[in-house]
């Protein structure tokens, strides 16, 4: 068929139908999906406004990203022994996400790692781990999702215990 018979290109018409089974399968993956992203089309842009970190001795480091929209989001950017330095590292990408839109999370996380001149190492990995963290968090929060199921869902839904105990009631 050519697409001047019906106004419509063979890309377009792929691409129509792919997104209307796209949006099927969320609504039927999770019920909350469907409501959720119309939620989101309806709140409109959400940017990142500050990060924040806490360091708590003798070794931890805590990030907190906030948001216009007074979401915010937790994670854990430590390299043991590093936690200053990470901090450091933290503190020079905020400007790049400061204004962004925090559901974007691979694109920051793309952008983030290709942008340093030297790719990867623990100080940036680790910075960028806790912010990865934090973002996903933001978002699985604006869905009203648990974060697990934007990563694909439960695994399993038991995990096998190992443990010392000296008798078989100290187990249960």
């Amino acid at each position: 068929m050519d697409s001047s018979d019906n106004g419509m290109s063979r890309r377009t018409a792929i691409q129509s139908a792919l997104g209307v089974a796209g949006a099927g399968l969320m609504g039927a993956a999770h019920p909350s999906y469907s409501a959720a992203l119309d939620d989101m089309r309806v709140e409109g842009k959400v940017k990142i406004t500050k990060l924040e970190t806490f360091l708590v001795k003798p070794r931890w480091l805590f990030l907190k990203v906030h948001t216009d929209a007074g979401v915010v989001g937790l994670g854990e950017p430590l390299l043991e022994g590093r936690a200053l330095t990470v901090q450091t590292a933290i503190k020079e990408i905020e400007p790049y996400l400061i204004g962004k839109d925090p559901r974007q999370v691979v694109h920051h996380w793309q952008a983030i790692y290709r942008h340093a001149f030297y790719r990867g190492g623990p100080i940036l990995t680790s910075a960028l781990s806790g912010i990865d963290q934090a973002l996903w968090d933001i978002k699985g929060k604006l869905l009203k999702v648990p974060v697990y199921e934007l990563l694909g869902g439960p695994t399993r839904d038991r995990v096998r215990i190992y443990g010392r105990a000296s008798t078989a009631d100290e187990m249960k």
